[in-house]
């Protein structure tokens, strides 16, 4: 398709380049002969001034007009030229500019060649590799991998090609070749990019049957230095510990992925598997169960913040935050989902437990916000989790 159209420029120039000789040369012609006529009217002025002036006599009067009628005649015929020489005068501009104009689109098309790219045309559409669904679009799907694959063969620096190649294959199934076309995506592209990580640490975690080794664990460590509450890493570390029956770990990291923002589906997922591992760590020394319901209907978008803190405010032991959505329900505060492992909730001595509906989605009190609060609790005494009813109202006007 390039070189059609590179012939067709090519043959449009010549035409312009024909059409501006033949018109220039036809101007030319025009001008000459209209200085010849306006000599010739001159010349027939002077001898009719000189008859006047009895410098030339009557009967010489025809046969000097005549001669030079004779000479105008002449004179527009050169003007005109001969076919023979008209020819040889022309030829020689038009057939360089010929030349000159198919050396200008040879030129181009080398160094497009060169530098540019032509087959990547073949390439536009392919972020629809995004969308496709491997269970109904897998021809299309297929169709992409193998054009993706015959890109990065022929332009193994084409960054994105990798990357739609890598996305390609996972969605395939492929996940070993998902993991190298990540891998060679990041190495070309030059810098970090957060989602090349996430995909290639997905990929091979895939291609691993959920093991995670050593090279992922340090592009995971990437992704949750810039993003220490992305999801996808937690729950892959959540699972990592489930299975190693590091049940408290995994708790704290489902706990921190499911206070992020999350899509139904994936949520429900996370919850079942938080669920199934506060069962199976047990009751922890200092846990405090709250039982929270609603007076009145909460507004959507808000969030649930449940906090045990030190009596009047301070740093908080442990936090669960989730939406706003499900009362009533029942939190448990434990050392599990402790902000800081190093002071945790079974040390304190006097806690209070505060459970707030957020319109900001922030932990800060604002106006507005639903709250409730307990009395000071003394924790040293407990053997059981201590039971608390929180129940919440909208704010008075």
């Amino acid at each position: 398709m390039f070189y059609l159209w590179a012939t067709l420029l090519l043959a449009a120039g010549a035409l312009l380049v024909l059409g501006a000789l033949r018109s220039k040369r036809a101007r030319q012609e025009d001008d000459r002969a209209a200085t010849v006529t306006a000599l010739y009217q001159d010349r027939l002025e002077e001898l009719r001034a000189e008859m006047s002036g009895g410098m030339v006599i009557g009967e010489d009067r025809s046969v000097l007009e005549a001669e030079l009628g004779a000479a105008l005649l002449e004179d527009v015929d050169s003007a005109a030229g001969h076919p023979a020489r008209e020819a040889a005068s022309t030829e020689r501009p038009v057939a360089l500019a010929l030349v000159s104009a198919a050396l200008l689109v040879v030129a181009s098309v080398l160094v497009y060649s060169l530098v540019g790219d032509p087959a990547a045309m073949r390439l536009a559409g392919a972020d629809a590799v995004f969308e496709l669904d491997p269970a109904t679009d897998k021809v299309a799907l297929t169709d992409w991998r193998t054009r993706l694959q015959a890109r990065v063969d022929s332009k193994p620096g084409d960054a994105k090609s990798w990357y739609l190649l890598g996305h390609a294959k996972l969605r395939l199934g492929q996940f070993a070749g998902a993991a190298e076309a990540f891998s060679m995506a990041r190495q070309t592209h030059g810098g970090d990019d957060p989602s090349i990580d996430i995909f290639w640490l997905q990929a091979r975690y895939m291609a691993a049957n959920g093991q995670i080794d050593e090279t992922s664990r340090v592009i995971a460590e990437r992704i949750l230095e810039r993003n220490p509450s992305q999801p996808l890493v937690l729950e892959m570390y959540a699972i990592d510990a489930f299975q190693r029956g590091e049940y408290r770990e995994s708790v704290s990291l489902l706990n921190r992925a499911l206070s992020t923002s999350l899509q139904t589906g994936h949520r429900q997922t996370l919850e079942a598997g938080f669920q199934e591992a506060r069962a199976r760590l047990g009751v922890m020394p200092g846990a405090v169960d709250v039982a929270i319901d609603a007076d009145a209907a909460v507004p959507e978008g808000m969030t649930l913040f449940v906090i045990a803190r030190p009596v009047g405010g301070g740093m908080p032991y442990a936090v669960v935050r989730r939406p706003a959505t499900g009362f009533p329900r029942t939190v448990r505060l434990d050392d599990a989902v402790s902000m800081n492992p190093a002071l945790p909730l079974s040390r304190a001595s006097e806690i209070e437990i505060v459970v707030r509906l957020s319109r900001s989605g922030t932990a800060m009190a604002h106006p507005g916000d639903w709250e409730w609060q307990s009395e000071a609790l003394t924790l040293s005494d407990w053997t059981e989790p201590r039971q608390l009813e929180a129940s919440l109202a909208p704010p008075a006007a």
